[in-house]
């Protein structure tokens, strides 16, 4: 698109690449009028303010010349000097050539004629600089004349060769962009010459065979030493030719497209794959020459442009010098493009007859001028200086994509290779996610349990996996009262070695017996502090004596434990007793409740412990909740303690979390289906981990399959994981198969469609 414009008729030269801000000089061009008329000369320089949103460019600088121009080029001779913006060459249509200094034409001052030689006998044509001395220039004019001038002393041009013969004007010069001593001169008849300056001798002549070709341009290729462009200008053969100096019997390819001669070429020293030509078929077209195809063309006015020029800082702006007094700088990358139609004839002459007659003239009928909306397209592929060489991206699965551009000799096929390996930064959690899983399908969870309580930290995390180890055993019940710390068998074992003193009844209670009064007798022995005999003496006395003295004796106790007993109450004590207690009242549920009331009771000795807030009370409640096989009411104890957002935390909860589900499906023989928000926040959270490390099986395998709510889809939900699942695979294709499924799948399914489609399913769950 049209960013910037400049109302000239003139040559044209960008300020060097490494120039800043970007300047363009121009000069006025020779055998050209504007419409007034005007006949003087200048060179002018402009500043590229892109701040600035208009079309105008801004002018710093102008200095008037006697001479215009047939050609101008600015160099970065002497740039390294502090404060130096190079040097500005013009070629005059009356054979000078004339080295200018930009600084001085910027600030106005007198001495910016630095040099200037008469050496040529006609127009200027063509010049040229050395690559890699700066401080060279190449001219050509009339008559076979080319010259080689040092900036450093400029009085004495040297000249590559003897003249060719028959002499003919030359129209463009251009030195080698790979060697510093080819220099290449080409003539309007077609002839193209290519010098060595060490010999100072021609080393090899070009000539199209059809003697159609007027050459209007020649271009060395920018990084292939021996290939070049012509162009023609002839409408007969409005072609252009790129030769190869190691195959010079005819050209190695031709580009097509302009139905009238080529005017002017440039070639993207940023990208050798853009090259630019203006013909007289009012195109100006953007080729790739090494496919002869044209990639883009800029929007042009119905004018022929006689010199297209790309821009050395940023490679993205080209300028081009037409016909009409316009230099228009365009940008390849596109945009939307306002631009006023104006009427510059019109806008030369007043209403007074500018011919001298005196006779005034009606006024103009001028169209008003018209603003159009445009957009236009960037080219269809990205050019080189926005490719990225190298590159690095992490994917989903804890891939990383790499790729690089391989340094191979230009014109050959580049095969690119995208790298797709596969990074782990928690191996510790890997691990024991492997032996977890490997435990879950080999059933051997004792194991697993010892294993962890060999290697546990602490006494806490020890009890923690004795308790789950005791859910895969036979008389769960018996092995946790050992656990507690209680055993029948050590009971047994003391109340054997004991001697039961029986003291003797005194005379009373002999007497109490002998008539028969069991209730007196019961009460002496209460009195008497022999509840044992007092509870047998009641027994004989009746149903009524007996729940009589049971009360009794419960009144007169303090140990909550016998009347729970007595009374089947198990509820009180587990609400009532001490909590450095616990112990104790877990041990009673485990031998007295029966199995419907057990795991009730023990969750709510545990939310008792769990509501102290304690890190000791909530390890003593996740105990309870072990044995109640309370898996929510164990996540939720577990995480209030326990900070799981790391790996290895969260790996800690779900390890524990797994066995206690695999124990209760081992007693209830079934699968065990547990609603709770917090294991599923957690579960998604664990399975997004081991994606990231690249363990996509096992990832899908711990996602949660329940609902929260029983307003959510079931079948929504497998075809989302249905679809999941096949993504998974197609990640899976793409790390063991990079050459065919990385270009699609690592740029679609890793990066888009995978993530999102994870996202709905950890909305759904």
């Amino acid at each position: 698109m049209r960013v910037k414009e400049i109302l000239r008729t003139a040559t044209q030269a960008w300020s060097p690449a490494t120039k800043h801000p970007v300047y363009l000089a121009l000069g006025t061009a020779a055998q050209q009028l504007d419409a007034s008329f005007n006949t003087s000369a200048a060179l002018e320089i402009f500043e590229m303010d892109f701040a600035d949103s208009s079309m105008d460019m801004k002018l710093r600088g102008t200095l008037p010349t006697s001479n215009r121009f047939h050609s101008l080029i600015w160099v970065a001779f002497d740039m390294e000097v502090k404060g130096s913006s190079g040097r500005l060459i013009g070629g005059s249509e009356s054979g000078s050539v004339t080295v200018f200094s930009p600084d001085a034409i910027l600030s106005a001052a007198e001495d910016a004629v630095i040099g200037q030689s008469n050496k040529h006998t006609g127009p200027v044509h063509a010049l040229d600089y050395n690559r890699f001395q700066s401080n060279l220039i190449a001219s050509g004019a009339s008559d076979s004349e080319i010259y080689i001038w040092d900036l450093n002393n400029f009085s004495n041009p040297m000249t590559p060769g003897t003249k060719s013969q028959p002499a003919e004007d030359v129209s463009v010069v251009a030195w080698n962009s790979q060697v510093q001593h080819i220099l290449a001169s080409a003539n309007p008849s077609g002839k193209a010459i290519v010098w060595d300056l060490r010999k100072n001798e021609p080393i090899i002549k070009i000539s199209d065979h059809s003697n159609r070709m007027h050459c209007s341009g020649m271009l060395w290729h920018p990084d292939v030493a021996t290939q070049l462009l012509l162009a023609s200008e002839d409408d007969r053969l409005p072609v252009i030719q790129m030769w190869d100096l190691r195959f010079a019997t005819s050209p190695l390819k031709v580009l097509e497209s302009h139905t009238r001669g080529i005017l002017s070429i440039s070639w993207s020293q940023a990208d050798p794959e853009l090259l630019l030509s203006s013909g007289k078929d009012n195109r100006i077209l953007c080729w790739n020459p090494n496919t002869g195809e044209v990639i883009y063309e800029l929007p042009t006015a119905n004018q022929w442009c006689f010199d297209v020029q790309w821009c050395p800082r940023n490679p993205a702006l080209l300028s081009a010098a037409s016909f009409d007094g316009r230099i228009s700088v365009y940008s390849v990358m596109g945009g939307r493009l306002q631009q006023q139609q104006h009427s510059t004839i019109s806008a030369s002459f007043d209403t007074s007859d500018p011919f001298g007659t005196g006779q005034t003239l009606p006024p103009l009928q001028v169209p008003q001028p018209s603003v159009e909306t445009t957009i236009i397209p960037p080219l269809k592929k990205p050019p080189k200086w926005v490719r990225r060489p190298v590159g690095a991206s992490f994917a989903f699965g804890g891939k990383l994509v790499t790729f690089e551009s391989p340094n191979v000799a230009p014109q050959q096929p580049i095969r690119r290779q995208v790298h797709v390996s596969q990074v782990t930064t928690e191996t510790e959690f890997l691990q024991r996610s492997d032996e977890l899983q490997a435990t879950l399908q080999s059933g051997s969870f004792s194991s697993y349990c010892h294993g962890k309580i060999s290697s546990a930290p602490s006494d806490a995390e020890q009890d923690i996996w004795r308790f789950l180890m005791v859910n895969f055993e036979d008389e769960a019940r018996v092995k946790f009262l050992r656990l507690l710390g209680f055993s029948k068998d050590e009971l047994q074992r003391k109340v054997s070695h004991q001697t039961t003193a029986l003291s003797t009844f005194g005379f009373i209670h002999y007497q109490a017996l002998l008539v028969g009064n069991f209730e007196a007798a019961v009460d002496l022995c209460l009195n008497d502090g022999r509840f044992a005999e007092a509870i047998l003496l009641s027994i004989s006395g009746g149903e009524e004596l007996l729940k009589k003295t049971q009360q009794r004796y419960l009144r007169q106790q303090t140990n909550s434990l016998i009347s729970s007993v007595v009374t089947q109450n198990w509820r009180d004590i587990v609400q009532s007793c001490e909590l450095d207690n616990w112990k104790e009242a877990l041990a009673a549920l485990l031998t007295y409740a029966n199995p419907e009331a057990f795991a009730p009771l023990c969750d709510t000795l545990g939310a008792r412990l769990q509501a102290e807030g304690t890190e000791k009370c909530c390890l003593q409640a996740c105990l309870c909740f072990i044995c109640s096989g309370n898996i929510e009411r164990l996540v939720e104890c577990w995480t209030s303690q326990r900070d799981c957002s790391s790996p290895l935390a969260l790996e800690d909860l779900v390890e524990k979390v797994m066995i206690l589900r695999k124990s209760i499906e081992r007693l209830r023989s079934g699968e065990v289906c547990v609603q709770s928000s917090a294991l599923t926040e957690k579960l998604i959270q664990y399975s997004s981990i081991l994606a990231s490390q690249g363990s996509l099986s096992s990832s899908l395998q711990q996602l949660p399959a329940e609902h929260v709510e029983q307003k959510e889809i079931p079948a929504e939900h497998m075809i989302l994981k249905t679809t999941f699942s096949s993504l998974v695979q197609r990640c899976q294709l793409a790390a063991a198969d990079p050459v065919t499924h990385t270009r699609t799948h690592t740029r679609d399914t890793l990066h888009t469609r995978l993530p999102r489609a994870f996202s709905i399913w950890q909305a759904l769950i």
